[in-house]
C-alpha cells in the first residue's frame, strides 16, 4: 500500500487510566496520572517528529517499485499529497502532545492543592 510508510500510530490507551482518574483522591494519585499524561505526550512528540521526517522524505522523492519516480507531474502530485498527509499527522500528534502536557499540568496542580 502506498501510504504504508505514513501509517498512523494510534494513541495507546494506558491500562486503567479511567479507573485511576475516578479513584484519584491523594497527591500520589494525581502525580501518577500526571506522569501517564507526560509519558503519552512524549510518545506523541516522537510520532510528530517521525511524521515530519516522512513528509521530508516524500518531498525529496517518491519511491515506487524500487525506482525513483521524478520529473513527472503525477509523481510530483503524489509527493505533495503524501507529504501533506504526513504533515497533517505531525500537527495532530503535536497538538495531542500539548494537550497531554496540559492535562499533566492540571493534575500536578491538583496534587499540590490536595491534602492527604
Amino acid at each position: 500500500m502506498i501510504l504504508g510508510g505514513c501509517a498512523t500510530e494510534w494513541p495507546v490507551k494506558p491500562a486503567g487510566l479511567e479507573q485511576k482518574i475516578e479513584a484519584a483522591r491523594t497527591r500520589a494519585d494525581h502525580r501518577e496520572i500526571a506522569a501517564v499524561y507526560e509519558q503519552q505526550a512524549e510518545g506523541d512528540s516522537v510520532a510528530a517528529e517521525r511524521h515530519r521526517g516522512l513528509a521530508r522524505a516524500y518531498e525529496r522523492g517518491y519511491i515506487a517499485g524500487g525506482s525513483r519516480v521524478r520529473g513527472s507531474s503525477t509523481a510530483r502530485r503524489e509527493n505533495k499529497s503524501l507529504a501533506a498527509h504526513c504533515e497533517n499527522l505531525a500537527r495532530i500528534y503535536q497538538q495531542a502532545a500539548e494537550e497531554n502536557l496540559a492535562l499533566a499540568t492540571e493534575h500536578r496542580q491538583v496534587a499540590a492543592e490536595t491534602k492527604d
